[in-house]
């Protein structure tokens, strides 16, 4: 049954596109920088943007899509403020944890392209998210002690 194992496949990426919305929204309240605030603010609503569609694949699939984020995520966020509270260049933390979390998110990302039941269609658009994700990445790296 490919479609049903399909569907499992995007509410793991819907998931993952819940916790990196709130993630980020947290982000933006935490850094300092009105530029990475804005940033930050910038990249939520993409991410709430493919979640949007995330769950609209998986109803026409015939599913429910769970639109709460996980409880990892939860832990994740709790880690940020934690950090955010212990060192003085909490920009840096808030970055180094957006870089964990979006590596999360490509190896969720990758796993639902490499599951055999993925449905083409899915595909294009799950190739195009493990691009952005990577964007993304590179960005936060190269940003991380400036």
């Amino acid at each position: 049954m490919p479609q049903a194992s399909d569907a499992a496949r995007l509410q793991d990426v819907l998931t993952r596109y819940v916790d990196s919305r709130d993630g980020y929204l947290q982000a933006a309240k935490l850094v300092p920088q009105q530029g990475l605030t804005e940033s930050f603010e910038l990249i939520a609503q993409r991410r709430d943007l493919i979640a949007s569609r995330m769950a609209g694949l998986i109803q026409e699939q015939g599913a429910k899509p769970d639109e709460d984020g996980s409880i990892e995520a939860g832990v994740h966020r709790w880690w940020i403020r934690l950090r955010d509270k212990m060192t003085d260049q909490e920009s840096d933390a808030i970055l180094s944890e957006c870089v964990r979390g979006e590596d999360e998110l490509e190896r969720t990302l990758q796993a639902a392209l490499e599951d055999e039941h993925t449905l083409p269609e899915h595909r294009e658009i799950l190739t195009d998210a493990v691009a952005e994700v990577r964007l993304a990445k590179q960005a936060f790296e190269s940003a991380v002690g400036h």
